[in-house]
């Protein structure tokens, strides 16, 4: 599954438990653009939600990664 870095960071921190209006603010975007960024991947990616979007990225060989929150300037970090 080929995704930006942006795109990538948001699946990063819905694994880590994060909800849109969260990712927002720690990707400093509106709470629409990150619901812009999923959609698109949903109808990329022929997915309906976002589990079975995480799911279809980590079969695939995703890696979430750590997400620096860039209004604390502080990195949330994945068990």
């Amino acid at each position: 599954m080929h995704l930006s870095p942006k795109q990538e960071q948001i699946l990063s921190l819905i694994v880590s438990g994060c909800c849109n209006k969260e990712i927002a603010r720690q990707l400093e975007m509106s709470t629409r653009t990150v619901e812009s960024h999923l959609q698109r991947l949903y109808d990329r990616h022929n997915v309906h939600n976002r589990a079975a979007l995480v799911a279809k990225w980590l079969m695939e060989g995703g890696i979430p990664r750590s997400v620096p929150d860039a209004r604390e300037g502080r990195s949330d970090t994945l068990p």
